[in-house]
């Protein structure tokens, strides 16, 4: 990302789980010329995550965890916003990645080693064997595209509902953050403590009008 006056947002459209709320700070990674394909950044197969409990995550939203000395934001998306993966992914095609930063997260822990860790209940499928698919894989993994391959791979996110699918929760992608966004809120000007705040990452802030 180079730096210039007017520095890439991430689109303010309706999403899956609606639009960006006036006040609210977002981690967003913006679409861009001469970007990364989306696939760069999936987890291909995804990680499955056995124990939520023991990272301290719940059914959705936002957890901090630290490996090696760099924190990392771990963000479950939700099934009731997305269903699939797919869904997701789609969207993040067309508007980029934008989700919300809660305002009691400790800003000042997330740095440019930061990543966005996105995870979802139906990223792995346990019985993927079970579900043969034509489809070539998104993330061009080479042990994927061996002729009768039959175990988790991204392509099968995109074939969803599978019936009778054992799904699991896991890891699907890993984005930087390279921006942390702020959303204004006309004369209420809530948005300048949200700022504040946010201002103690080690990201640039950028405010935005929706």
């Amino acid at each position: 990302m180079t730096n210039t006056s007017t520095p890439l947002v991430t689109s303010g459209a309706r999403r899956g789980c609606g639009y960006r709320q006036p006040g609210g700070a977002y981690f967003a990674v913006p679409l861009g010329p001469g970007g990364r394909p989306v696939e760069e950044f999936l987890i291909d197969p995804p990680v499955v995550i056995d124990d939520p409990a023991h990272l301290g995550l719940a059914s959705v939203g936002v957890t901090l965890i630290e490996r090696d000395g760099v924190t990392h934001v771990l963000d479950i998306v939700g099934r009731e916003h997305y269903p699939t993966v797919a869904s997701f992914i789609d969207e993040v095609r067309r508007l980029g990645v934008s989700r919300r930063a809660p305002r009691t997260i400790d800003f000042g822990r997330i740095t440019p080693c930061s990543r966005l860790l996105l995870a979802h209940a139906h990223a792995d499928v346990a019985n993927a064997a079970e579900f043969p698919c034509d489809r070539r894989c998104p993330c061009h993994v080479v042990e994927h595209l061996a002729a009768g391959f039959g175990d988790m791979c991204a392509r099968l996110w995109w074939e969803e509902p599978l019936e009778a699918a054992r799904h699991r929760l896991g890891l699907f992608a890993s984005f930087p953050i390279p921006q942390i966004e702020v959303v204004k809120d006309g004369d209420a000007a809530s948005h300048l403590n949200t700022t504040t705040m946010a201002s103690r990452a080690g990201v640039p802030v950028v405010e935005v009008d929706q």
